[in-house]
């Protein structure tokens, strides 16, 4: 999965009335859109005007039960983005809820709290029962079968911003009856059908520290609910030099493959990739398994992660060297050519795409094969635009422009259309534009076509 931005909304005035409208107000769009906030009152919330009668129903069941002094908590990954997770989570025809909070009270009553709230025979809502949770935060929520289990799971990741290790927490509702099942540690928690089976399991990355050397070690493991306990089973080595793990994103490795891709920093604050499949009856890594050869094709400078680039859910692992021309630039002044691989058997990775990849504007635009060794890119200071320019053997001399990107709000559809941009492609309220240089014959100039062929949206 692709990962997302997170979004705090604060509320602002100066009386308290007013700071409650605002603060429903945005905690409602938060509810909406599935973003993070902070410290926002169900009370707040129920006064929204723009609830559903289904929404202001299990607020007002929450309150009855436990009152009003509560602060909502936002799940920071994963699906499910809201304190208010809509579900069915135990096979009956009707979605239950899951709420997330913790009390506005010093002493024992403070810590977090999920809720279980269903509906009775006349359709109206009631919270089940409320169990404490772990940490201060929540790192992701995940419902779904698991294995050979019968029913469906609720399994929570708690997490505590001193530390990177969280706390996985798995839950049941059944009969009316909502109780913790089992709970484990993890540094990197997904469901997926890793082994084809027709049966989602539990993956996880567990890190721990020797006491006696300090040395950081970590392994990947598939979880197997047992009689209320979690067992790890088909475990497998990761590398040992990681210092936290950043993103995780499930694909496919080829057309007939599941996996995990799983993008961490080391100490020297480098991105690098491993990749955990199912093969042979046991869990792979062929990053670590063959870490002298593939580790540094893996790594690469922060913020270039592993995607999906032309959505055929075959994961891409990107590898970057300098643009033509960059070669001696200082780090603030760099600019990259990325490649994107992918894995393929017998440890090695294939090129898939060549080209310039711009993490601010969000696109990556593959090179035509005939702009090999010959093209460049630089920013435009003026306009922040992305332009591709011949390249003559010397950065600052190679001005003949080729074409030239930039991404911008529909609002400003209008106006960039009268500077001569052309539209190359939509996402959401984002706009993304080309503009190609007038009466010119150079042969390197691309086709409007051209661009759109070879043009990707990353998330």
């Amino acid at each position: 999965m692709r990962a997302r931005p997170y979004f705090v909304c604060y509320p602002k005035g100066s009386e308290s009335l007013t700071r409650l409208k605002r603060a429903a107000v945005c905690a409602l769009s938060v509810f909406l859109t599935g973003c993070s906030a902070l410290n926002f009152s169900v009370e707040g919330l129920v006064n929204a005007p723009k609830l559903t009668a289904e929404q202001s129903q299990i607020h007002e069941a929450l309150i009855k039960s436990v009152g009003s002094n509560i602060t909502l908590k936002y799940p920071r990954n994963g699906d499910h983005r809201s304190a208010y997770v809509i579900a069915d989570i135990d096979d009956e025809p009707n979605d239950e809820a899951i709420v997330f909070y913790e009390y506005n009270t010093s002493g024992n009553d403070n810590g977090m709290r999920i809720n279980v709230l269903d509906t009775d025979k006349d359709g109206q809502w009631y919270s089940v029962k409320e169990l404490h949770g772990s940490g201060t935060d929540i790192d992701k929520v995940i419902i779904s079968s698991v294995g050979q289990n019968k029913g469906k799971y609720v399994l929570v990741g708690y997490q505590n911003p001193s530390t990177d290790d969280k706390t996985l927490e798995v839950y049941s509702y059944s009969a009316n009856t909502f109780s913790k099942i089992g709970t484990d540690n993890y540094s990197v928690l997904e469901m997926l059908d890793i082994n084809s089976d027709g049966l989602n399991e539990i993956i996880s990355v567990q890190k721990s520290v020797n006491p006696e050397t300090e040395k950081v070690t970590a392994k990947t493991s598939m979880l197997v609910l047992d009689k209320g306990e979690i067992k790890r089973e088909r475990t497998i080595e990761m590398c040992d030099n990681v210092a936290s793990y950043v993103k995780a994103t499930r694909g496919m490795l080829d057309k007939g493959r599941n996996a995990i891709f799983i993008d961490s920093l080391n100490a020297e604050g480098n991105v690098q990739t491993e990749l955990v499949y199912f093969r042979y009856s046991t869990l792979q890594n062929p990053i670590q398994q063959r870490k002298e050869k593939l580790l540094p094709e893996c790594t690469r400078p922060s913020g270039y992660y592993c995607n999906d680039v032309d959505g055929d859910t075959i994961i891409e692992i990107p590898s970057v060297k300098p643009m033509l021309g960059y070669e001696n630039a200082v780090a603030d002044e760099m600019l990259y050519m990325t490649t994107w691989n992918v894995y393929a058997d017998f440890y090695k990775l294939e090129e898939k795409y060549t080209g310039y990849y711009s993490i601010p504007n969000g696109f990556f635009f593959a090179f035509p094969k005939r702009w090999t060794g010959m093209v460049t890119v630089r920013r435009d200071n003026d306009t922040g635009d992305v332009v591709c320019y011949k390249y003559s053997g010397n950065i600052n001399t190679s001005n003949t422009e080729l074409v030239r990107f930039c991404s911008d709000t529909k609002n400003k559809t209008q106006e960039k259309l009268k500077l001569g941009y052309e539209i190359v492609n939509t996402r959401g309220q984002m706009q993304y534009f080309v503009r190609f240089p007038k009466g010119t014959s150079e042969q390197l100039v691309p086709t409007i076509d051209e661009v759109k062929n070879n043009f990707y949206i990353i998330d």
